[in-house]
């Protein structure tokens, strides 16, 4: 009796643990590509939404990206790091991936302007497949008033951190999935951030990215029966031209001035060109093998971390690295005994990105790509972060 009940607790045990790492994300449920398929994608010039574009070009997407302007405004100061990009050298690397690409120079503060270039690619193309919400103009601002608390800043932090973010998105939604309501299936996303659940660096920042979280879960609600799948994404830490130029100063995060009290000051810079930080690529990636999935309905108004998306459906990044959630064992294991992967050749990957790399090691390409994550459940996850919505 004594041994059946062992056996019946171990089958119980291997069966929670299976279903709590058994990936949703299954290569068997993707297109061959996205031919045919038109995408938007707002905030395009740079950073994530560079990355989006161009991995919607390489699955063979015709991609309209947006942001300020066609063309950098003036030459780069040549003593610092260029990260101002363009939507024309977004538009040339798309192309070179297998993409169609057009830029259309947008002020995404401005309601009118948006909808009538969402229309324009209506009337040309019939549809609008995809549609990824990125424009953000909140980091110049960020790192001007890193340390400084919501009363001195005052009300304008809102305006700067949320209205080319929070509003445009809702804005490019709601025009949006008007077009898009005869399509089946379509697709919506808000790029979020972790910041929606746990404070990181300013408190209209977090307030923008959980209403974010929240949009898509009400927004699915309704698009649901329109076959219109709605969802926010949380990046991890993004190897983006801002962040590697130093736009946020990490060294000046502190406990209620930049960080949550607990969590440890960490050197966010040291990870840059390790595959603990993603690349803009990476996250696109994930998201464009969201786009061909056939069952991404399922997912709708749900918050996805892209890295577990990769890890479900077995993609890498440019570098031939595929980073671990930020949620997971191996994220924090890998970072506090960076030492060991130093000693061991497994630290350091390629600096260039959207390039091509040669083959990573066999005993890198062991450690990143198929030793698992161990990534936490999401409520765990709500829980360790204070749940403020519990």
């Amino acid at each position: 009796m004594t041994f059946q009940r062992g056996v019946v607790s171990a089958l119980l045990i291997a069966a929670v643990v299976s279903w709590l790492f058994r990936s949703r994300f299954r290569p068997e449920n993707l297109q061959p590509d996205l031919k045919g398929k038109v995408a938007v994608v707002t905030g395009g010039s740079r950073g994530i939404g560079k990355g989006i574009a161009v991995a919607l070009g390489e699955a063979g997407a015709t991609v309209y990206i947006t942001g300020r302007s066609l063309k950098k405004s003036s030459p780069p100061d040549t003593n610092k790091t260029d990260t101002e990009g363009s939507l024309e050298e977004t538009c040339k690397l798309v192309t070179e991936a297998g993409g169609e690409c057009i830029p259309l120079a947008v002020d995404n503060t401005d309601d009118r302007k948006v909808q009538g270039f969402l229309n324009e690619i209506t009337k040309k193309h019939g549809h609008i497949s995809v549609l990824v919400n990125n424009a953000f103009s909140g980091v110049s601002y960020m790192e001007k008033h890193v340390g400084e608390p919501f009363w001195q800043k005052g009300p304008e932090a809102w305006d700067a951190i949320n209205k080319v973010g929070l509003r445009s998105h809702y804005v490019a939604s709601s025009y949006g999935a008007a077009l898009m309501s005869g399509m089946k299936p379509g697709l919506i996303v808000n790029v979020g951030s972790f910041g929606g659940l746990s404070y990181i660096v300013d408190v209209a920042y977090g307030i923008g990215k959980a209403a974010m979280d929240r949009m898509a879960a009400d927004m699915a609600i309704e698009l649901e029966t329109k076959s219109i799948t709605m969802v926010s994404v949380w990046p991890g830490l993004v190897q983006t031209e801002k962040l590697q130029d130093g736009a946020i100063p990490f060294e000046r995060l502190q406990p209620r001035r930049g960080l949550a009290p607990g969590v440890p000051q960490a050197d966010f810079g040291e990870m840059f060109n390790t595959p603990l930080a993603e690349t803009p690529l990476f996250v696109g990636r994930t998201l464009a093998a969201l786009a061909r999935d056939r069952s991404m309905l399922q997912f709708s108004g749900k918050v996805l971390i892209p890295a577990v998306m990769a890890s479900g459906y077995g993609i890498v990044d440019e570098r031939g690295v595929r980073s671990p959630p930020f949620t997971s064992v191996k994220f924090m294991a890998s970072y506090l005994f960076k030492s060991f992967l130093q000693y061991y050749d497994l630290w350091k990957v390629p600096e260039e990105l959207f390039a091509k790399h040669p083959p990573v090691s066999e005993s890198m390409n062991f450690y990143w790509n198929k030793l698992p994550d161990f990534t936490f459940p999401s409520f765990l996850v709500k829980l360790t972060a204070g749940a403020p919505n519990l």
